[in-house]
């Protein structure tokens, strides 16, 4: 097919005039490598041409994210631009696509859009919550609670205030020292004030103990999962985060731990301050911008220079940030909208990278890496299935 046959094509596409047998032929020839400078052509214009603007107060950003998850076997540019249309933004579908589901212009109020079905996937996305165990074993479920004092603990308040935990003080010291648990299960994130007044911000599935008074020399906490902490700053008392085989300690402090089983390394990235990181007899101390990996078993720790700080920090700004194979992207996926994963078949080992909001449904989600990672999902119950698309 020539050149001008392809946007004589690619104008009935446009103009939702197209049929499925041309919808399917124009996937196609933009799979073939040799068209990929045509149809980076007419993408553009898609997105340029004064007859395809309309204007909407749209994130750009979060459109071309969403819609073009770079694959790294051919990178896709990124574009920026003031507006976008539904029409470009169909052409993004399209390329992103490359066969894996139906278009349809908005405009055309007859036309009904055809896709592959993703079985219901309209389960919402996670919010905050979480469930507060008290040091007699106590559960308090924090998901709708209004504001107010929610237990009393050795001396020390609870209290709930617009939604965040908070450790207040009240009567004199105790000397027995006591722990509270913070659990955040699938689905939820949660965001808390220490009792010597650092913040720490779960994501989902992780789990923070710590006492509800801090005495003695140090300040220490354990952590499973992931976290945010913005540490109160104390000379006197360094704050320590402990974890399966791993310690950090910080005197005053941001940074993220990343220490979820399942993903095969911890991960502690510095904002600000200084941390140091020690496992196996092994310390390490970093800089703002770096990042200490550990991979659990056995090998020797390392720090990443210039880490991306924005991919990083995606959960606790309530985005999703994806850099990795699509097992590691679904299980992020799964905790933040509590599911079970099951693979069948060879999954691909492509690697993704992009990201967009986490207040999405699941089904758009799935419709999104569905497109890009060379799978198909299907969901089950709570379960969702995971096979190579054909």
């Amino acid at each position: 097919m020539t050149d001008d046959q392809v946007r004589e094509l690619w104008e009935k596409y446009l103009q939702g005039t197209a049929t499925i047998a041309e919808l399917t032929e124009l996937r196609q020839i933009f799979s073939q490598s040799p068209h990929h400078a045509l149809f980076d052509e007419l993408l553009q214009s898609a997105f340029t041409e004064p007859r395809h603007i309309e204007q909407g107060d749209y994130d750009v950003n979060d459109v071309v994210n969403e819609l073009l998850l770079r694959i790294n076997e051919r990178p896709t540019r990124r574009l920026a631009l003031p507006r976008w249309t539904w029409a470009a933004a169909a052409s993004l579908l399209l390329l992103a696509g490359a066969g894996s589901f139906w278009l349809w212009n908005k405009n055309e109020k007859n036309q009904t859009p055809t896709h592959i079905p993703i079985a219901k996937a309209n389960i919402p996305p996670g919010r905050e919550g979480a469930i507060l165990t008290l040091s007699d074993g106590k559960q308090v479920v924090l998901d709708s609670l209004g504001s107010g004092i929610i237990a009393r603990e050795k001396g020390s308040e609870v209290r709930l205030e617009d939604g965040q935990l908070q450790y207040n003080p009240a009567g004199g010291a105790e000397q027995t020292t006591v722990y509270n648990t913070m659990s955040t299960p699938r689905g939820r994130q949660f965001q808390m004030t220490l009792p010597d007044g650092t913040k720490v911000w779960l994501n989902a599935e992780s789990v923070i103990r710590y006492p509800v008074a801090f005495n003695g020399h140090e300040r220490k906490v354990d952590i499973t999962g992931e976290a945010y902490f913005d540490v109160k700053k104390d000379a006197t008392r360094p704050f320590i985060v402990q974890g399966n085989n791993f310690i950090i300690q910080v005197l005053g402090t941001e940074f993220n731990i990343n220490a979820y089983a399942n993903d095969g390394a911890v991960k502690a990235t510095l904002l600000t301050g200084s941390i140091k990181a020690t496992t196996n007899s092994t310390t390490m101390q970093l800089t703002p911008g770096e990042q200490w990996v550990y991979t659990v078993p056995g090998q020797s720790p390392k720090i990443l220079q210039n880490a991306d700080i924005n991919h990083v920090m995606a959960w606790k700004n309530k985005r999703f940030s994806f850099n990795g194979n699509i097992r590691q992207i679904m299980n992020e996926v799964a905790r933040w909208y509590n599911i079970e994963l099951k693979y069948e078949g060879n999954i691909p080992d492509k690697e993704l990278e992009g990201g967009f909001t986490r207040e999405k449904e699941l089904g758009k989600v799935l419709e999104i890496l569905q497109a890009v990672g060379g799978v198909k999902f299907d969901l089950a119950g709570k379960t969702l299935i995971v096979s190579a698309s054909k």
